[in-house]
């Protein structure tokens, strides 16, 4: 190998650029009182008295455009709407509940498994007539003859009730 043969190369030098430091701003999250006061500057308005609060209000109100009005009453009126149609649904579930015999503990159950259409209410009694039965749940042990429970003192109190003597008087 030669001197000749091997190529020296040189490598540029990267100098670091000094670069400004910014810091991020932090903006400060200001209080209620402090805007109400920069409102209240602003605007020449009073906003810690009640006056002062229905003025700005009444210059919301005529900043507002035609249709920003007509929006809002047709919002109104779509919540009108709903409440409406859910107490008029509330109203004939009660009421096919009632032609069904369902009470009305168990209609909620019955609006769920029904998903709240009353045409949907003999379907899920035909799947559970459980929720038709106003008798309730019975629990222990039940009397499948009908036979009726004894009536007057036992015998233990009969034998009380002709020694009163000795028993004293129960009354």
């Amino acid at each position: 190998m030669a001197l000749e043969d091997t190529v020296i190369t040189e490598q540029p030098i990267v100098e670091p650029i000094d670069a400004p430091i910014v810091e991020p701003v932090v903006e400060v999250a200001k209080t209620k009182t402090e805007l109400m006061r920069e409102i209240s500057k602003e605007y020449g308005i009073n906003l810690f008295e009640k006056e002062g609060i229905e003025k700005f209000k009444e210059y919301q109100d005529s900043q507002k455009t035609a249709t920003d009005k007509l929006n809002e009453e047709l919002d109104l009126y779509k919540t009108r709407e709903t409440d409406w149609t859910n107490e008029k649904l509330d109203y004939e579930s009660k009421l096919k509940a009632t032609e069904l015999g369902i009470p009305l503990d168990r209609l909620d159950d019955v609006k769920k498994l029904a998903d709240n259409d009353p045409s949907k209410y003999e379907e899920v009694l035909k799947k559970y007539p459980a929720f038709k039965t106003t008798d309730g749940i019975k629990i222990g042990v039940q009397n499948p003859n009908n036979s009726k429970t004894p009536s007057g003192l036992s015998e233990a109190e009969q034998y009380m009730a002709k020694n009163s003597r000795i028993y004293g008087d129960k009354k």
